[in-house]
Parts: C-alpha cells; sequence; structure tokens
C-alpha cells in the first residue's frame, strides 16, 4: 500500500498531466475548426473537378486527348493482373491521437491483402512519419516517401506530392496507384477509406451531349487544363480530409486522457483522506490509552 506521501506526490504528477492534455486539447479543437473549414470548402471542388474530368475522357470528343493518366477501354479490365501497384498510406507525422493511425495502418494491410492477386506486385508508399515508421520497422519495402510537411497542409504540398506520383506513373514503374486515408466524418470518427489517384477512368455511358457542351470550343485544351488541376486538387482534399481527422482524433484522445486523469485524482484522492484520516484516528488512540495508562498508574 502506497503511502500518504507517495500518494500526495502521485495526485501532483497527474494533476499537471490533467493541465498538459487540457491544454492539448484546447489547442486540437481550435486546429479542428479550421481544418473542418478547409474540408467543407475544398470538397465540393475536388470532387465536381473529378466528375468532370471522367465524363469529359469518355465523350467521342475527349478520346481525341491521349494520355497515359487516362485508362481507356482496351487497356485491361481494372481487377485484371498487370503491373505494380503503390498504396499510397496517409498518416499523421505525431502520435496522441488515438486509433488514427492505427486504424489506417490496419485497413492498408487489409487492403494489401485482398488486392494481391490484382498485381504482380503491391509495394506500400508512405504520407507521414508514423506509417513510414510502422511499415520499415517490420522490413517492409517503402516504394515511396514523401517527408513531413510540417503538419499543415498547403496547396503547395499537394502540388509537390502530385508531381512525384505522376512522375512515378509516368514512368511505368506503378500500373496504379492509390491513397488511403482516414476520411473525416467528425470530431470522433474517421473512417479509412482506398482511392484510385491514377489513372483516371472515363465514365462511359454519360457523355451525352450536355457532356460533350461542357469541353467546347477546345476539348483537347479543356482536358489538359482540368487534369493539371484535377489531380493535384484530389491529392490536396485527401490530405485535408487526413488533416481534419487527425485533430478530431487527437481532440477526443486527449479529452478522454483528461477525464481519465480526473477520475484518476478523485480515486487517489479518496485513499490519500482514508489513510490520513486512519492515521489522525491511530494517533488519538494512542493518546487515549497513554491517558488511560496514566490514570491507573
Amino acid at each position: 500500500m502506497a503511502s500518504i506521501k507517495d500518494l500526495k506526490k502521485r495526485i501532483g504528477t497527474v494533476k499537471n498531466t490533467q493541465q498538459t492534455t487540457k491544454a492539448m486539447k484546447m489547442v486540437s479543437t481550435a486546429k479542428l475548426r479550421r481544418a473542418q473549414e478547409a474540408v467543407r470548402a475544398h470538397r465540393p471542388y475536388a470532387k465536381e473537378i473529378q466528375t468532370l474530368i471522367e465524363i469529359a475522357a469518355g465523350t467521342p470528343a475527349g478520346s481525341l486527348f491521349q494520355s497515359p493518366l487516362i485508362r481507356r477501354a482496351g487497356d485491361g479490365a481494372p481487377d485484371a493482373t498487370k503491373g505494380t501497384a503503390l498504396l499510397v498510406v496517409v498518416t499523421s507525422d505525431r502520435g496522441l491521437c488515438g486509433g488514427f493511425n492505427g486504424n489506417a495502418i490496419r485497413a492498408a494491410q487489409r487492403w494489401m491483402e485482398s488486392n494481391r492477386s490484382r498485381f504482380e506486385r503491391v509495394e506500400v508508399g508512405c504520407v507521414g512519419k508514423r506509417g513510414y515508421d510502422f511499415f520499415r520497422g517490420r522490413g517492409r519495402t517503402i516504394g515511396y516517401h514523401f517527408p513531413e510537411f510540417g503538419g499543415k497542409v498547403t496547396f503547395g504540398v499537394a502540388k509537390r506530392l502530385t508531381q512525384d506520383l505522376i512522375s512515378a506513373f509516368e514512368s511505368g514503374k506503378y500500373s496504379e496507384i492509390y491513397f488511403l486515408y482516414n476520411e473525416f466524418k467528425n470530431a470522433g470518427v474517421q473512417a479509412p477509406v482506398a482511392e484510385r489517384f491514377l489513372p483516371v477512368e472515363p465514365s462511359i455511358g454519360s457523355g451525352g451531349a450536355t457532356s460533350v457542351e461542357l469541353i467546347k470550343p477546345d476539348p483537347v485544351g479543356v482536358l489538359e487544363l482540368l487534369l493539371k488541376k484535377s489531380f493535384t486538387a484530389q491529392a490536396y482534399r485527401v490530405l485535408l480530409e487526413s488533416q481534419a481527422g487527425e485533430h478530431g482524433a487527437r481532440m477526443t484522445a486527449m479529452s478522454n486522457a483528461t477525464d481519465n486523469a480526473g477520475e484518476m485524482i478523485r480515486l487517489l484522492t479518496l485513499e490519500y483522506n482514508k489513510q490520513r484520516q486512519a492515521g489522525i484516528t491511530k494517533e488519538l488512540l494512542e493518546i487515549i490509552a497513554g491517558s488511560e495508562s496514566q490514570k491507573t498508574a
């Protein structure tokens, strides 16, 4: 049983920890608010430009534009065994965010296992230090690693990431590239999602007159411009989703840690008071016993 002195010391230590977790929760809450706004502002744009690319590439006019970034009919079925796939796993650079990184890593392992038969080889790529440390520590070959970017997502960061991945794809190193990241739902929920990044598959059967009108007057020029913007927009959205999810997970984790510290302080204080009261009672009994012994002497 811990002494009163030890209990008092432990209470002080836990209180200091609680102050730290409470401060981290407040910081994450402020960051989450900004990250939420960024995700909500960019999400519609990224999804619309991606849809527009798929529709435009599927029209007769769009087929005039030949790009290795677009997979045409006859290039092989999506589930055919071919080439090397790269799965880019997006995690955080720092910990203390609950199951945020663990969920993404486990989802990545499941994806690689279930898609292994579709490709000659599946390599893992990493954005974020936690995923990189995990896979490297287990002897996994890292096909691509995007170094830390300071914890703040910018369009410039997304552009550099996009350029790296497009270069690797165009060189023939990879036949398909996927992102696996935590999609932001709310502060307490982040769901791992795997999405194909390259190549683009044209939307067949949706290229009516309306779709053709979307890419006039210069179909090739418009499609070239859309392609350049589309991939960076998608990468930026993925990084924003992951960033918001990280802040939400960290806020929730620090909130739980603060509550747990409060409960521990309560229990330790209760034990401290019990032992203190027992000590006082023991002293009183000793005084009374001494007084009685003097009376009988």
